[in-house]
């Protein structure tokens, strides 16, 4: 599986104490690769009915800064601040229909999304804080696949992923929460035993 996905995360919490510190809302995209196990059973009137599983490694990123404080020249700046996620997976259910060589689906099920924070800072003094989190939620997604022969076939997908809000200890504002949601446009070949 070879493929692209862009997502975005959104600030909810500004930490403990909001002058030191609310997000850079960043727009992470990029690429990943990986592979999937799965098992389908095709009724006799064409229904499909599956279940599959997936991992990729990826690098998706964005960075940005800001500047935090109401203080004028004595404002705390974020000089740069770095989101990566390289890791995702999912379980999902999936329904289609066997129309000749082709396969229409939709699936839906859960997923998991890795992703890690850095921020570099230049006041009061040089510091870097990194930290990183599972995210977790829903997935759902619609596709096709297309028979070449009896075992092999090609797939194509879209799939959106609902990440959980997640908090990194980042700084020293207490934490920020994130939610992280991911979109994903994925190719694939599979073979079928």
């Amino acid at each position: 599986m070879d493929s692209y996905a862009f997502g975005y995360d959104t600030s909810t919490d500004c930490g403990d104490y909001y002058p030191f510190g609310c997000a850079v809302d960043l727009d992470p995209d990029g690429g990943f690769i990986g592979g999937q196990v799965g098992y389908n059973f095709v009724f006799n009137n064409g229904l499909m009915l599956g279940v599959e599983g997936d991992y990729s490694f990826a690098s998706l990123n964005d960075n940005g800064s800001e500047t935090f404080g109401p203080w004028g020249p004595l404002d705390y700046e974020i000089s740069d601040v770095d989101l990566e996620v390289d890791q995702m997976a999912t379980v999902m259910v999936r329904a289609g229909w066997v129309m000749g060589r082709w396969m229409p689906f939709i699936a839906g099920g859960w997923g998991w999304a890795h992703a890690e924070r850095d921020v570099t800072s230049s006041f009061p003094a040089q510091f870097t804080s990194s930290d990183s989190a599972w995210h977790d939620g829903w997935v759902v997604g619609a596709g096709t696949e297309f028979a070449i022969n009896e075992h092999w076939t090609l797939k194509g997908e879209y799939r959106y992923f609902d990440g959980s809000n997640e908090v990194y200890s980042v700084g020293f504002a207490g934490g920020t929460q994130y939610d992280l949601d991911i979109h994903t446009v994925r190719f694939g070949i599979n073979y079928n035993f």
